[in-house]
């Protein structure tokens, strides 16, 4: 089904699903490296995505993980079986994974299918696939539930997330979230969607994710894909596959080249288990073949690859969450957790004087004593070496009248009263002055200043005077008010 904007919701990227499998056993000439003995990996697809080549340095790791957020997985299929991790049902909120309508099973055999003399390969057919269902029985998927499936699926180790689904509607959790996969190392695929139309759909035109538009024989974009600068890279749209009942046929559209590149980024991991995010995405930009409607081109698995290279561990430490009290931060290495490095996190709480230590671990919860203080965290990995995180903003305390105002000065009216703010803790306070006028009750008292100072008048004969001040920041609002005057005269 096409994608349709609707808020919140996300639907499937397929254009189709062909079940004849004449029409995925297209040939490709002139092959220039030698196939899996497979029958349908004679399509152009393969080809046109260099992978033959590519499988000639890696067909991939069982400890390289995609995720397949989607409808579900067959793990019955015989191209899939043994190749399906248990993964979660973000719909019904239990373990079965079963799919019912077919998208997640056509989805992941284009990223993962076996090479076992059966059908098709998929793109990375040594790794393995998480079938996280997310797709529900309307064709719809909603992005806050999206946003705990990869949350999910980041916890559990997966290297690479597919997302063949999209919509119109931007969705901050789902955003935050994917910017949290990113930074623990953790590859966002994402389908451009099949729209024949410049306008961003999301997650694919998030910046943090790898975003695919589809491609056909010919190397141009699909007259139906969705384009524009937001658009990265570009795969075959239609690929063999695997469809419920154990058969096999084409998925087309950006739902069938999103795995093809959640497949090559999954093989580029396999190769290089240390490389940082950054490093396999601009290895991807730098090998790509131009085609006009997308930022950087075409994907070539073999020569990704090879731009890649095995690049050693490198800790780059980031933190997620606001400094509030009661807050939790989250720190990341920037380096995937199957990557096998264990990593030391050390918080430490910085003010003008130095750092001291704070506490360990990934998470910190950020306590009283770190108001007016920045944190950072320090990582250790045996190896790698030590790196520091860039400090977070100042660690907000909510305003606390420490000692109340106070009121100096002669009852008489011509005579000028002083107001005295007291002592306040708390970050970033900005305060706002109040001279009331009391006659049976303050709280019904009439307003006759806002500064520090206040000249009596002889309308305030017979009342009494209290100055109240207002503390706030991002936080809160306190009130604190002084003492009365004696009733002036």
């Amino acid at each position: 089904m096409a994608g349709v904007a609707v808020p919140i919701l996300l639907f499937v990227a397929f254009r189709m699903l062909l079940l004849a499998v004449a029409v995925a056993a297209a040939t490709a000439g002139g092959a220039k490296a030698a196939l899996p003995a497979d029958p349908l990996t004679a399509s152009w697809a393969y080809q046109a995505a260099n992978l033959p080549s590519a499988w000639e340095v890696t067909s991939g790791s069982p400890g390289v993980v995609i995720a397949i957020m989607d409808s579900g997985v067959d793990a019955t299929h015989p191209d899939l079986a043994g190749a399906v991790d248990p993964g979660w049902n973000f719909v019904d909120e239990n373990a079965d994974t079963t799919d019912l309508v077919g998208h997640g099973t056509a989805v992941a055999g284009i990223a993962a299918a076996r090479s076992n003399g059966l059908g098709a390969v998929g793109a990375c057919w040594s790794c393995r696939i998480m079938p996280l269902r997310v797709l529900r029985p309307e064709g719809f998927a909603l992005k806050a539930t999206m946003a705990r499936a990869l949350d999910y699926a980041v916890a559990h180790g997966v290297a690479v997330v597919n997302m063949s689904l999209y919509g119109e509607s931007l969705n901050g959790v789902l955003h935050d979230a994917i910017h949290r996969a990113r930074e623990a190392g953790v590859i966002v695929v994402a389908a451009a969607g099949n729209e024949f139309s410049t306008v961003p759909e999301y997650p694919a035109a998030y910046p943090d994710t790898f975003s695919v538009a589809a491609t056909v024989e010919s190397g141009e974009l699909a007259n139906y894909s969705s384009r524009g600068e937001w658009v990265k890279f570009a795969a075959p749209a239609c690929m063999p596959t695997t469809v419920l009942g154990g058969g096999f046929g084409v998925g087309c559209g950006t739902s069938g080249s999103t795995p093809v590149v959640a497949g090559i980024v999954a093989l580029l991991r396999a190769h290089a288990p240390y490389a940082s995010v950054s490093q396999i995405e601009t290895a991807l930009e730098q090998t790509a073949h131009a085609v006009a409607g997308v930022r950087f081109g075409s994907v070539d698995a073999f020569a990704a690859l090879e731009a890649l290279g095995q690049p050693p561990p490198r800790l780059e430490p980031s933190i997620e969450g606001f400094p509030g009290i009661g807050s939790t931060l989250t720190a990341s290495s920037g380096i995937w957790s199957g990557a096998g490095i264990q990593v030391d996190y050390r918080w430490e709480r910085c003010r003008q004087g130095g750092c001291e230590p704070a506490a360990g671990g990934r998470t910190y919860v950020v306590q009283a004593v770190d108001g007016g203080a920045q944190l950072r965290v320090v990582l250790t990995a045996p190896g790698v070496g030590t790196a520091t995180s860039v400090p977070t903003a100042l660690v907000l305390a909510p305003p606390h009248s420490e000692s109340r105002p106070s009121i100096s000065g002669r009852p008489v009216a011509g005579a000028t009263l002083k107001g005295s703010p007291g002592s306040w803790s708390g970050t970033g306070l900005a305060f706002t002055y109040s001279w009331i006028r009391c006659r049976a009750s303050c709280w019904s008292g009439k307003t006759v200043g806002h500064r520090l100072s206040y000249k009596l008048r002889p309308a305030d004969r017979g009342s009494r005077i209290e100055f109240v001040v207002n503390a706030s920041n991002e936080l809160d609002v306190v009130r604190a008010a002084s003492g009365l005057t004696r009733r002036i005269r």
